[in-house]
C-alpha cells in the first residue's frame, strides 16, 4: 500500500535513494526465504515512480528511464506496439517545477541543445551537485581577472617587441604583436575541444594522457622548430608557429590536470599545498638549468641541421624518462581494469592482490589503465540507455523487466547480456549513487558474470535469470564488506573509482 502512495505523489520518474538492507549472516545457498518475504525487510522506498505525461495513456506514454545527459533529461520508452527499438524525447531539468509537482514540457529546441553542449564544454561532469557551493561565483570572478591579464600581457609583449627593435607598424596582421597573439589563440581554441571531448578520461587513465601530452608538445616544438626552414614571411611564421602551439598548449593543459591528481596521491598527510609548492620550486631549478643548456648550445651554431639534431637527441630521452615516471608512480588507484579483476579473483580465490604483485602478474595492461586482453572487457559502467538497448527486442525488454524489478531499491542496476566474447554486464547508476554503490556494483557484476559462464544454456529472462539477480544481490550485501577491508589492507583507495564517468545517471522503474 505504501509503495502505492509513493507511486501518486512522486510527479516524475525518481527516487531519492535507500540504504542498504542490513546484512545476512546465513549462507547463501542455506536461504531459503521466499521474494516477497525479502522485499518486507527492505526500507520502504521505491526507486522509479511511474511517470505520464498530461492528457496520454499511461501504457504509450511511460517511460521505462529517465536518462540525464549534458544538462537534460532523455525520457525512454519502447517503441509502439510491431515494431522494435526504443524511443527518446529531450526535456529540461526543472527543479523548481518538479518540486511543485510540475512537469516541464518537452523540449528539442536549439536553445536547449545549446545550454547542453556549453555545460559540457565549460562545466564539470554532474554541476552543480559536483562541486563546491561557491564554484560558480569563483569562477565567474576568475573569467574577467584572467581577460584582464591577458589584455595587460598582450601590451606587454608589443612594448617589448618594440624595445628590442622589432617594428610594429604595418598592416594590422602585419604587427608581430598580433601574430603572436594569433599563434596563442588557436591553441586555446583547440585546447577548448580536445578537452570537452577527453577530459572524464584524465581521471581514468592519468598516466597515458601524461604521455600523451608529452608527445603532442614534441610534436609541437618540432613544428615551431620548422619556421627557420620556410621562408620568411607573416603567413608562414603563422602557419608553423600556430600550429606547434596547438600542439603544446594541448600538451601542457594535459599535463597541468593530471600533475593535480599525481599531487594529491603523492600528498600522504593531506599536505597538498606543500608538496605543489615544494614541486614548483623543482620545476624552477629544472628549468633554469634547462635555460643555461640551451642558450650554451646556441653559442655553437643556429643552423636548422644542428638545431634539429639537438631536437631528435633530447625528445627520444625526453620520452623514455616520461614512461619511468609513470612507471615508478605506483598508485593504489582502482582503475576500472583493476578493480574489475580484483573483484572475480576475489570471488574465485577469495584474495585480493596488492598493486605491486597485480603488476608482476601481468594482469592489466598499460599503467593499470588498459585491459590486456580485449576478452577481458567485460563490465561497462554508466553508459548510455541507448547504446546498451539499442536493438530494443522482446528478449531485451523482458530482461529490463527482470533487472528493474530486482534493483527498484538499489541505486543502481546490473544489465547482463551474452555476447560472443561471453556474459558482458552494464552497470547503469541512479543519480544518488555513492563511490561504494559503484564499488558495490562492480563485486556484484563479478558475481553474476562468474554464475552465467557456468549456465549453459544462457539463462532466459524469467525465471532463472531472476534468481541468480536475486541471489547473487544477497550474497553481495553479505560479503561486500569483507570485500572492501581486503582492499584497503592492501592499501587500495577505496574512496576513488577511476573510470571515464560521463555523468550518465538513470531512474528506472519496471
Amino acid at each position: 500500500m505504501r509503495r502505492h502512495l509513493c507511486v501518486q505523489l512522486l510527479p516524475r520518474l525518481r527516487t531519492g535513494g535507500c540504504r542498504p538492507r542490513p546484512l545476512l549472516r546465513i549462507p547463501a545457498l542455506a536461504r531459503g526465504l521466499s521474494t516477497g518475504n525479502k522485499n518486507s525487510r527492505r526500507n520502504e522506498c521505491t526507486a522509479a515512480a511511474s511517470y505520464v505525461l498530461p492528457g496520454g495513456d499511461a501504457s504509450e506514454t511511460r517511460p521505462f528511464a529517465v536518462e540525464r545527459v549534458g544538462g537534460r533529461e532523455c525520457h525512454i520508452s519502447w517503441s509502439s506496439e510491431g515494431q522494435s527499438g526504443i524511443e527518446k524525447e529531450w526535456r529540461d531539468i526543472v527543479s523548481a517545477e518538479a518540486a511543485e509537482g510540475k512537469i516541464a514540457a518537452p523540449t528539442n529546441s536549439l536553445t536547449g541543445r545549446i545550454s547542453s553542449w556549453l555545460g559540457q564544454m565549460f562545466l564539470p561532469t554532474n554541476y552543480p551537485e559536483s562541486v563546491h557551493r561557491s564554484y560558480l561565483s569563483f569562477h565567474v570572478l576568475q573569467f574577467f581577472e584572467t581577460t584582464l591579464a591577458t589584455i595587460t600581457s598582450v601590451l606587454c609583449n608589443q612594448a617589448l617587441l618594440t624595445s628590442v627593435g622589432v617594428s610594429a607598424e604595418g598592416s594590422f596582421f602585419g604587427a608581430v604583436a598580433v601574430q603572436w597573439i594569433i599563434k596563442d589563440g588557436a591553441g586555446e581554441v583547440a585546447k577548448l575541444f580536445f578537452i570537452k571531448r577527453f577530459s572524464p578520461f584524465f581521471d581514468s587513465h592519468p598516466k597515458t594522457f601524461t604521455l600523451f601530452g608529452e608527445v603532442l608538445g614534441c610534436l609541437g616544438s618540432g613544428l615551431q622548430i620548422a619556421t627557420v626552414l620556410i621562408a620568411p614571411s607573416p603567413l608562414n611564421f603563422v602557419l608553423c608557429a600556430a600550429g606547434g602551439n596547438i600542439f603544446k598548449l594541448v600538451g601542457s593543459a594535459i599535463w597541468y590536470t593530471t600533475h593535480i591528481k599525481f599531487m594529491r596521491y603523492f600528498s600522504m598527510q593531506g599536505n597538498d599545498g606543500d608538496v605543489a609548492a615544494k614541486d614548483e620550486s623543482q620545476a624552477s631549478i629544472a628549468q633554469l638549468a634547462g635555460y643555461a643548456a640551451g642558450i650554451s648550445l646556441l653559442t655553437f651554431s643556429h643552423s636548422p641541421a644542428y638545431l634539429y639534431s639537438i631536437f631528435f637527441t633530447a625528445v627520444p630521452l625526453h620520452l623514455t624518462m616520461t614512461v619511468y615516471m609513470m612507471r615508478n608512480a605506483s598508485f593504489e588507484l582502482l582503475t576500472l581494469p583493476r578493480v574489475s579483476h580484483l573483484a572475480q579473483t576475489y570471488i574465485t580465490e577469495g584474495t585480493v592482490d596488492s598493486v605491486d604483485s597485480l603488476d608482476q602478474k601481468g594482469a592489466t595492461g598499460l599503467f593499470g589503465e588498459f585491459y590486456k586482453n580485449k576478452s577481458d572487457c567485460w563490465l561497462t559502467l554508466a553508459p548510455r540507455v541507448s547504446d546498451v538497448l539499442s536493438a530494443g527486442s522482446e528478449v531485451d525488454r523482458s530482461r529490463w523487466e527482470v533487472c528493474s524489478k530486482v534493483f527498484q531499491h538499489e541505486r543502481y542496476l546490473l544489465f547482463p547480456c551474452d555476447t560472443p566474447r561471453g556474459p558482458q554486464v552494464s552497470v547503469f547508476f541512479h543519480p544518488d549513487a555513492t563511490n561504494e554503490d559503484m564499488l558495490r556494483s562492480i563485486l556484484h557484476a563479478a558475481m553474476v558474470r562468474s554464475v552465467l559462464l557456468k549456465s549453459t544454456p544462457w539463462p532466459g529472462p524469467e525465471p532463472a535469470l531472476r534468481s541468480i539477480l536475486i541471489d547473487t544481490h544477497e550474497w553481495t550485501h553479505h560479503d561486500f564488506p569483507a570485500f572492501k577491508q581486503a582492499l584497503e589492507e592492501q592499501k587500495w583507495r577505496t574512496n576513488e573509482l577511476c573510470f571515464a564517468d560521463l555523468g550518465h545517471r538513470v531512474t528506472w522503474t519496471p
